[in-house]
């Protein structure tokens, strides 16, 4: 893998720097159960867990949801999963090793992501091994989400480092088409959470990894 060497390099969350999974689907089931409907199973929710509460409310409720308050059932899931953010989460094979080497170059990290901020820092407070992130923004933090650019441009300039100088790693099709926008190298970790009707291979990603080792081994090329 030929690539440019980043000034920085930014993350999103859930499905790329952390597996999140199993306490988003706890947090789904735990709302599902409360109002007496069956609880979904892991390989079910796994690949949905990217896109969050709203998602994962979705996938559980079904056509069913048009009869609830979805406001609701959103603060529902909210509320148990702040509560029991990182019962099961940890940060994904080769994640460690990846930041470890970013920091020995030098090489500036963050994360952007559509998770709430306050559920983002809290859930990084747990997790010392991302204590050296050092611009974070949540789906809340700005006006614009992903897919816009903006937030991906707004922690370039945090970082004081040029867009085009930046790879951005992501799970969705938001994320490379946020990054493609931005001027980012797009980088889809395909490892993460990407449902079977799911077409990565149309989302236009400059490259695309099956582990964040291959990004380790490029940065031992520079």
């Amino acid at each position: 893998m030929s690539l440019f060497k980043p000034e920085a390099v930014l993350f999103d969350l859930d499905g790329t720097l952390v597996d999140t999974a199993d306490d988003l689907g706890a947090a789904l089931n735990f709302v599902l159960t409360q109002h007496g409907l069956p609880a979904v199973a892991a390989s079910d929710y796994r690949p949905v867990a990217s896109h969050g509460a709203k998602g994962l409310l979705e996938l559980g409720f079904g056509n069913a949801i048009s009869q609830y308050d979805f406001a609701s059932l959103r603060q529902q899931f909210l509320q148990y999963y702040a509560d029991n953010l990182a019962v099961h989460s940890q940060t994904l094979p080769g994640i460690d090793q990846l930041l470890q080497q970013l920091q020995a170059n030098n090489i500036r990290w963050g994360i952007v992501t559509n998770k709430p901020y306050k559920l983002a820092a809290a859930l990084l407070r747990q997790m010392p091994q991302l204590s050296q992130c050092q611009v974070l923004l949540g789906g809340d933090s700005l006006q614009q989400r992903k897919p816009s650019p903006i937030p991906l441009l707004v922690a370039a300039h945090q970082l004081k480092i040029p867009s085009r100088q930046c790879w951005y790693l992501g799970d969705a099709q938001r994320d490379i088409e946020a990054a493609n926008r931005a001027n980012m190298l797009s980088v889809l970790a395909a490892y993460g959470y990407i449902a079977s009707n799911d077409q990565p291979e149309s989302w236009q990603a400059a490259v695309t990894i099956q582990h964040p080792s291959e990004l380790l081994m490029a940065l031992n090329q520079r």
